[in-house]
């Protein structure tokens, strides 16, 4: 019997997984992967393992909605946006590093970049004032609950998730080109 749907949707529906320490399952996994036109990407957990993450294959472009398919996908709100170019900005402090694991920045400090940018972004989606940094904090949750943040561990910091790890080349090159108006610390503050 052929395991490879399995070994795909156990992959899918763990997100990140440990690298198996049987060669011949790994060797298994690799090959269901590649007949999806997929690979494995390494990704580091905030404890400092390694672990494998489902992604595209390095020459497969997902589809990215530029069609009219708004009946599939619901663009993602403004405070989604903007909380997580904060994070990307606090979590990279040095452009010339690698985007991925970055380092863990404290929660607070990245609320409070947002927290100015509150009344711009309320009136831009309609939104009234129902707390300064709760839609903030929303969005922080929604992006843990993607990947696109690391879990929380109760210590009041947040770090990027694997699903940073799967950005291209191409898409962190577009970061580093608008790195400077990333919401950030303030001047000394990094």
């Amino acid at each position: 019997m052929n395991d490879h749907p399995y070994l795909l949707a156990r992959a899918r529906a763990l997100r990140t997984f440990p690298v198996p320490a049987d060669h011949a399952e790994l060797a298994q996994l690799r090959c269901a992967v590649d007949d999806v036109e997929r690979r494995l990407a390494d990704v580091v957990t905030a404890d400092e393992a390694r672990e494998l993450m489902l992604a595209f294959a390095s020459d497969v472009e997902p589809a990215n909605g530029c069609l009219d398919d708004s009946d599939v996908r619901r663009p993602a709100s403004a405070f989604r946006l903007v909380t997580l170019a904060a994070c990307i900005r606090h979590c990279w402090p040095d452009r010339s590093q690698p985007l991925y694991p970055g380092q863990a920045a404290r929660q607070d400090d990245i609320i409070t970049t947002l927290v100015p940018l509150h009344d711009t972004l309320a009136a831009r989606e309609g939104i009234a004032a129902l707390g300064r940094a709760s839609h903030f904090l929303a969005a922080v949750r929604f992006l843990r609950a993607c990947g696109y943040l690391a879990p929380d561990e109760g210590d009041g910091t947040i770090r990027l998730g694997p699903m940073a790890a799967l950005w291209s080349e191409r898409d962190i090159a577009e970061l580093r080109s608008g790195y400077d108006v990333l919401p950030g610390p303030g001047p000394g503050k990094e």
